[in-house]
């Protein structure tokens, strides 16, 4: 009954180079729709080897039975590429699957087409 921490990946393809944010605001529009009691933190700049430029977002929503849920979406571009990789989890357990999620992270790599 319990839920356990999972890691998601997906692309898509932006209508220009520099439509990042535009992205990630029409992103945060969907997740509201979706998840009517969201609350979001950032996006903030982060550095992710291979992009021209990553940025992260945090969403925190309410799952009546289980409580606090987090999902960390990293947004990294290169081009008019984008890639995405959403951690969920429930909030009482960032602390313990966070550094598992970041070696993950560390060790994706963005390869040409």
């Amino acid at each position: 009954g319990t839920i356990a921490a999972s890691v998601g990946v997906g692309q898509d393809t932006l209508a220009s180079e520099d439509g990042l944010a535009e992205y990630i605001e029409k992103q945060k529009k969907l997740i509201g729709n979706y998840l009517k009691e969201a609350k979001f933190a950032g996006p903030q700049v982060i550095a992710f080897a291979g992009a021209d430029e990553a940025q992260l977002l945090f969403v925190r929503h309410s799952a009546n039975s289980a409580g606090s849920m987090l999902h960390a979406q990293t947004y990294a571009r290169l081009g008019n590429w984008v890639g995405i990789v959403t951690l969920t989890t429930l909030e009482a357990q960032l602390k313990a699957v966070r550094p598992e999620y970041e070696a993950f992270l560390k060790g994706l790599r963005i390869s040409p087409q």
